[in-house]
């Protein structure tokens, strides 16, 4: 009995078709963006509050996603956008083996990035003992699991080398389960630090300008969610073996882990914005402290001499122009001023979009609201 080998033949356009255009184009839109952005919130930082762990942090996750988006760049010099089997095994392999290390660059990079904000937010909220523990508790879980995706990544097959060289015998984890959780513990953590500091910061007393000023910084994680989302869906609903072809996933996470930094730094852009147009977005704002020695419990504020900040930056509250004389002996233009026994948790509410350290009451300028103690004695009031 005869038997026929039977080959495919595909046709002329199978072996030209491309979609790299899908990993190209976003990746370079965002590496000018990320850089920008970065660049900006460093720049921001060091003018007004000083730069903090959170920005380094941000610094290392801006620099495994420059790698990541390298390493996308040079898989489609390899052919990854065409299908996998119009490939050479040279450029098949190469591809994967960037690919490969492109899926520990940007765990890192995402990890990374969740945990700068959570630095962020607990550098917002240092008063709220609660608040500070969750988010220690959020990055320790980040730091845990991000190193071992990224040690099973690296292991994914046996021999290693098996993850990017066909040609090599051995075997591999079910890599569509693997990227299927990761994608659900990206998204879960997504929502978490996204819902995390809400409760307080709808509690901030703002205007209604700088309440629309948060909407681009929580409407970007809400897309960060849906993208994550998208990510996932894409991973479960169209797997293929066409993987250097069927770039859906690879499009959703390049949009993910380089929007999530894009999030991270767009706050500080306002500052800019300040500093540029100070007529529209701030003023100039003078506080006094007092004209003679006192005692200030207020949490590590200290009242002294005389301090202004431009453009709308104040360290404590007052406002533009207030040039009030002595009051029982002290000199105090701060926004409250009554005696507590204790602090309350949310005596001093900081404003997540330009400094770390101040809030914006109505009006003009930037100020901190907070809640003192003044001790002084009766032979200093004549």
């Amino acid at each position: 009995m005869a038997s026929t080998n039977s080959t495919v033949v595909y046709p002329a356009s199978f072996y030209t078709e491309s979609h790299s255009t899908w990993v190209t184009v976003p990746t370079i839109l965002f590496t000018v963006l990320g850089t920008t952005l970065v660049g900006i919130r460093f720049w921001a930082r060091r003018v007004t509050s000083g730069l903090g762990p959170d920005d380094w942090v941000c610094l290392a996750a801006f620099l495994f996603a420059i790698a990541t988006n390298g390493l996308f760049l040079a898989m489609t010099h390899y052919g990854f956008g065409r299908h996998i089997k119009s490939l050479s095994a040279d450029d098949r392999t190469e591809a994967l083996f960037l690919y490969w290390v492109s899926q520990i660059t940007y765990k890192i990079s995402l990890q990374l990035t969740k945990i700068s904000l959570l630095l962020l937010y607990m550098r917002i909220f240092s008063h709220v003992r609660w608040f500070r523990r969750l988010s220690l508790g959020l990055i320790t879980v980040l730091v845990l699991y991000g190193f071992a995706s990224c040690i099973t990544g690296l292991v994914q097959c046996t021999p290693v080398a098996r993850a990017w060289n066909y040609a090599v015998a051995g075997s591999c984890i079910q890599l569509m389960k693997f990227f299927i959780f990761n994608g659900a513990f990206a998204l879960a953590t997504d929502v978490i630090v996204l819902l995390l500091p809400m409760p307080l910061v709808w509690r901030l007393q703002l205007p209604l300008s700088q309440k629309i000023a948060l909407i681009p910084v929580f409407g970007i994680g809400i897309f960060i969610v849906i993208t994550s989302t998208l990510r996932l869906y894409a991973l479960i609903a169209t797997p293929s073996a066409d993987t250097t072809y069927e770039l859906m996933g690879t499009l959703w996470t390049i949009i993910e882990f380089n929007l999530a930094l894009v999030c991270a730094s767009l706050p500080t852009v306002r500052v800019m914005l300040v500093r540029m147009m100070p007529g529209r977005f701030g003023s100039r704002a003078t506080t006094y402290g007092s004209n003679e020695k006192r005692s200030a419990k207020n949490g590590g504020v200290s009242w002294g001499s005389k301090t202004s900040a431009r453009d709308g930056w104040s360290r404590v509250g007052g406002t533009a122009g207030d040039e009030a004389g002595p009051v029982e002996g002290i000199n105090l233009t701060a926004v409250s001023t009554k005696s507590v026994s204790r602090r309350d948790e949310t005596s001093s509410e900081d404003y997540i979009i330009e400094n770390p350290t101040a809030v914006v009451l109505p009006g003009r300028g930037i100020h901190k609201t907070v809640q003192y103690d003044v001790e002084y004695g009766l032979a200093d009031a004549k």
